[in-house]
């Protein structure tokens, strides 16, 4: 594994490596490296473990890490008038490192879930501005799921077996087989190649994002805010900062940023309601 790891960054070796059976998040162990780094360099340093005891999602969720997974983070440093670019050059490294290394067809979803026969098999967590003297660095944190996941009890929201929020897809995993190893030396390989779009081409990252999602385009969805009533419309690809666009029902387009959306429902996801219902 250290050795997919330095070979991975090329030239731009990890300043520390550390690989754990298990740890609370590879995201905190990360930021705590940082913030003990002091005047050292650590933007490349990579955290890797088998499981998290207390694995992150965005908006304070769980992400339920079980034994067996790839859980990696990358303290990076973005350019700064392009950090709302971070979670797409995120998302595109872990899409294209499971293309590569796992070889299914897996989809991006907005803004950096990745999916796999309609079950989500990936997600990223990219926290900026934990270290208020260097305010570019960041942590960017991948979740793979390699092996079967069962959910705790405590996360279903009805003895049917329905997830909560509406809208929540069980979780998948990948085929068996895929090489951990190669999957952790690909993942940050990719991410190296996707900041450097993100410093060099950011046309060409948004390019490649919307290549990967098949529902970034043309796609009916429910965007679930945090400060608004839901927003029905159709999606419309991206725009130059990241956020994506949806045409709403009867109201133009707009622009939904990672920090505005909590959940986008597709039209395969919404919730069925009752019969004599009225539709929103």
């Amino acid at each position: 594994m250290r050795r997919a790891i330095l070979d991975a960054g090329g030239s731009r070796p990890a300043p520390f490596l550390g690989i754990w059976g298990s740890v609370p998040s590879t995201n905190e162990v990360a930021k705590a490296i940082a913030l003990d780094a002091g005047a050292v360099r650590s933007a490349g340093s990579v955290v890797i473990a088998a499981m998290q005891t207390q694995g992150k999602g965005r908006f304070g969720r769980t992400w339920f890490s079980p034994p067996g997974g790839l859980y990696l983070s990358v303290l990076v440093e973005p350019p700064a008038d392009a950090l709302t670019l971070l979670p797409l050059a995120a998302g595109v490294a872990v899409a294209r490192a499971v293309r590569r290394v796992a070889g299914v067809p897996a989809d991006l979803r907005w803004p950096n879930d990745l999916d796999w026969k309609d079950r989500k098999v990936a997600g990223v967590l990219a926290e900026v501005g934990f270290r208020k003297d260097a305010p570019r660095l960041a942590v960017v944190g991948f979740g793979v799921n390699l092996t079967p996941v069962s959910l705790p009890e405590a996360v279903t929201a009805d003895a049917a077996g329905a997830l909560s929020p509406p809208g929540a897809r069980p979780p998948g995993w990948l085929p068996d087989g895929v090489d951990r190893i190669a999957l952790a030396g690909a993942l940050v390989a990719s991410l190296h190649g996707a900041l450097d779009l993100v410093r060099e081409d950011p046309a060409s990252l948004r390019a490649g994002w919307e290549s990967l999602s098949p529902t970034a385009r043309g796609c009916r969805c429910d965007v679930r805010l945090r400060a608004a009533a839901p927003m029905f419309g159709t999606t419309d690809g991206l725009d130059a900062g990241g956020g994506l666009r949806v045409r709403a029902d009867g109201a133009g387009t707009r622009v939904v940023t990672e920090s505005d959306a909590v959940r986008i429902l597709h039209a395969s996801q919404r919730p069925r309601r009752p019969p004599g219902t009225a539709s929103g």
